[in-house]
């Protein structure tokens, strides 16, 4: 028992540790560095697999995949496969391989090698195959791992999406009465509606408003050139109808913002 030396001239670390340290700093995620290389894109052709240069890691134990590695699918049955990637710590191994299973697709072992030693797999791409052709499954989705600053950028890049306004498309139905479409009930009660009539008289309300009685309606006064009015508002079916208390006043813009 004491202490290690880990970042010093001449320490000898161990894999165990560095792998330790750079699953923490991959934020424990398991997957392809995105950003990095070719993130082992890959293609199809002849039956044969194609994959880019790219970085995994795998518990901190990272494997660099050669551009233009070729793995081989034969079309001898009707499977659904992986092109896997295995890393066996027992056996300080790590290989590509195809795994396949007929009616569905194959389960890939994937032990937690930071508590133990053994055998993770992950998929690098799916395909399906027949006794004539190997096809590749385009959506489906592999697993990355985002560097800090791309996860901030979009994490940055929600809040704004998600805390602007958003201007909405009025459609007119007649005078005095405007509809919009396209966001359910849950989005609408999260949210709060902007709407100017007449480019000056501006309405500000919860969307939670429209559901707090039965029938998913709502009024609203305003007050316009010396006269009281009131606007109606109904939600049905993903859209919502916005009725002036005139037919003379026009909705000129209504915004939405979570």
């Amino acid at each position: 028992m004491g202490v290690q030396k880990i970042i010093f001239d001449g320490a000898n670390v161990t894999s165990k540790i560095d792998a330790d340290l750079h699953h923490f700093l991959f934020s424990n995620d398991v997957g392809i560095l995105k950003g990095l290389r070719h993130e082992c894109a890959f293609s199809l052709a002849n039956n044969t697999i194609t994959l880019l240069e790219g970085y995994v890691s795998i518990y901190g134990r990272v494997v660099y995949i050669e551009n233009q590695t070729a793995v081989v699918v034969t079309p001898d049955s009707v499977k659904f496969g992986y092109v896997v990637l295995n890393v066996d710590t027992s056996a300080n191994t790590a290989q590509l391989y195809v795994k396949e299973e007929a009616g569905t697709y194959p389960t890939l072992i994937q032990t937690d090698l930071q508590t133990i030693d053994g055998v993770y797999e992950l998929a690098l791409c799916a395909y399906s195959k027949t006794t004539t052709s190997v096809t590749l499954v385009t959506d489906f989705q592999r697993m990355f791992i985002l560097s800090d600053r791309t996860r901030v950028e979009e994490l940055e890049s929600s809040l704004t999406e998600r805390h602007l306004p958003v201007r909405l498309i009025l459609t007119k139905v007649s005078n005095g009465v405007y509809r919009f479409s396209g966001y359910n009930s849950v989005a609408i009660s999260e949210s709060i509606l902007y709407l100017t009539i007449e480019y000056s008289t501006v309405l500000v309300f919860p969307g939670q408003l429209l559901f707090l009685v039965v029938g998913s309606n709502t009024s609203i006064g305003y007050r316009r050139a010396g006269s009281d009015y009131t606007l109606g508002i109904s939600y049905s079916s993903d859209t919502v109808t916005l009725t002036c208390g005139s037919t003379e006043h026009r909705i000129t813009s209504a915004f939405i913002k979570k």
